[in-house]
């Protein structure tokens, strides 16, 4: 019989293949959706999705859009440069679109600090931008082109606590539209506002729409095993508070919904795009792929009558996955921050560290305190654990003389070894079922380390200055794998030589894999490995000293 609880290693090896064919299962369960009634059809600005006979912006008119390649290729006088406290903004007067949106205090690389990660580009790289307009017969977005707007500057830069707010002008055939982009300090919420004055003799109707646009790009390695981080459209259903949209799914499956509140998003690894109309309208969402582009957005009604005057308003959000921040403003909004089927418990781990780093300032050491608060909840088991690793490790020289007595006979050898356990009152399962349940709190932390934006590019000490990235000289994997092997040396061998070959391999292939494991999940191994080993030498000396 096989000594079970020798394979802790093992165990952890097939808790992160397990993890990895999930996350590959888990690319999507795609739900069906209706087929089109009629194709997607360029129709200026409009395109019809099936029965919902629903005008969705495609905004790919000539004199417009498609000149969009590089911000260098717009005229500089159609840009208002906008910078406040987080961002660095430039809005296309033609549509009045944010086609660039930098994050100020997030940088794009720990090698550049003073450039800030670009979310919004219509560079080659990334060509993505926010869009949003009222569409109607007569107003600034007709189905004939998308209006000019006329800025009142050209420059914005904000000054003290009050909102920035950039107003843009349109007016034709008695209608005058304000279209207000207002930036709060402090927050990556941007509000946009439409002010419509109705002069005319007839009732202005039109639809709000907001939406982003991508050209799509493959999604990142995370740097395990190939798994990859999402990069796609997300939304928020009436049955899912969080419905992924990959975009390889867009264009034979577009997706179209009506509810009320609601969000639509683009997600990637650490940073959201999201449109938020508000939470008293009905709104219709939709996704789709035309020409290479992938468009996930909504839209809505308004209805001014003659000589009235009317306001609509919605929000984008353009920052950072901050689960804190998200959570208030849509239901469901926090999810983009994709901790996977154990959030429960990667939400718990991230509010520890988040409250650790709050008194320490380190976030290397908000790991290093998480493993100890973690290893002090499992302790018990732990403990049950390496007890019986101490008691299997008692009964080596009598497991050792009954092999030699049964010699080949393993099915005697196997029965005089559970005779021995039963008169020794040791569960071989003992060792082996406490790790098992520890394994759910690995995954849950892996996916906290991964997917928490607070640790991007967070420095530790010394060489270790971005925890979210793999250590640059392998020193953290390679103490990773000594203590592994420390560990085993620790612990009862197999008597089986293949098995206890393979387990003397294990330090070896683990120390391989985590070379280029994020720099914050190896740190947790090492501390981890280090208290154990401890906790395992105290109990073993216990037994010994108890004689048993």
């Amino acid at each position: 019989m096989e000594y079970k609880q020798t394979r802790l290693f093992l165990l952890l090896a097939i808790a992160m293949v397990g993890l990895f064919l999930y996350s590959q299962w888990t690319k999507e369960s795609r739900e069906q959706v209706a087929p089109l009634v009629s194709p997607l059809e360029n129709k200026g600005v409009g395109a019809t999705i099936g029965a919902a006979n629903l005008d969705i912006p495609m905004l790919e008119n000539k004199n417009t859009l498609s000149d969009l390649n590089v911000v260098s290729s717009i005229p500089e006088d159609r840009l208002v440069s906008v910078e406040t406290d987080l961002f660095k903004i430039k809005i296309d007067t033609m549509g009045g679109d944010i086609i660039y949106a930098e994050l100020k205090d997030y940088p794009e690389s720990t090698q550049d600090k003073q450039k800030g990660f670009v979310l919004l580009s219509t560079d080659a790289l990334r060509n993505y931008i926010a869009q949003t307009g009222l569409i109607s017969t007569i107003g600034p977005d007709s189905p004939e082109s998308r209006g000019g707007y006329r800025a009142e500057k050209m420059h914005y830069k904000s000054t003290g606590n009050e909102p920035l707010i950039i107003n843009l002008h349109w007016e034709k055939n008695n209608i005058q539209v304000t279209k207000q982009i207002i930036f709060t300090p402090n927050k990556y919420l941007v509000e946009i506002k439409y002010l419509v004055n109705n002069l005319s003799d007839q009732v202005f109707n039109a639809k709000p729409y907001g939406q982003f646009r991508q050209l799509p790009v493959k999604s990142e390695s995370s740097m395990m095993m190939g798994m990859q981080t999402y990069r796609g459209g997300a939304v928020h259903t009436l049955d899912k508070p969080y419905k992924k949209l990959p975009f390889d799914k867009l264009e034979k499956e577009p997706f179209s919904q009506t509810l009320p509140g609601g969000w639509v998003a683009m997600v990637e690894h650490y940073f959201l795009g999201a449109f938020i109309p508000p939470k008293n309208q009905t709104n219709q969402y939709y996704a789709y792929q035309k020409s290479g582009y992938a468009y996930v957005g909504s839209i809505s009604d308004i209805s001014v009558e003659s000589k009235q005057t009317g306001t609509v308003s919605s929000q984008f959000y353009l920052g950072p996955e901050l689960g804190d921040e998200l959570k208030p403003l849509a239901p469901g909004l926090e999810l983009t921050v994709d901790y996977g089927i154990l959030w429960p418990i990667s939400i718990v781990l991230i509010w520890v560290m988040k409250k650790i780093y709050e008194i320490i300032g380190n976030w290397g050491f908000a790991i290093i305190g998480v493993t100890l608060l973690i290893k002090l909840a499992f302790y018990k088991l732990s403990a049950s654990s390496y007890r019986s690793m101490g008691n299997m490790r008692r009964l080596q020289p009598k497991i050792q003389a009954l092999k030699e007595k049964m010699g080949e006979d393993k099915q005697q050898f196997g029965q005089a070894m559970m005779a021995l356990y039963k008169k020794e009152k040791i569960n071989p399962l003992g060792g082996c079922l406490p790790i098992l349940v520890q394994i759910p709190v690995f995954i849950a932390l892996y996916y906290v380390l991964l997917e928490s934006v607070e640790l991007r590019q967070a420095p530790f000490v010394f060489w270790l200055q971005d925890l979210s990235a793999k250590d640059p000289f392998y020193v953290l994997p390679i103490l990773m794998g000594a203590s592994m092997f420390v560990q085993q040396k620790m612990s009862p061998a197999p008597p089986d030589p293949i098995q206890a070959k393979m387990m003397m391999f294990m330090p070896v292939l683990f120390t391989v894999l985590f070379l280029n494991f994020p720099s914050g999940l190896v740190l947790y191994w090492v501390v981890n490995n280090l208290l154990s080993m401890t906790q395992q030498w105290y109990i073993s000396r216990q037994i010994q000293n108890a004689g048993r």
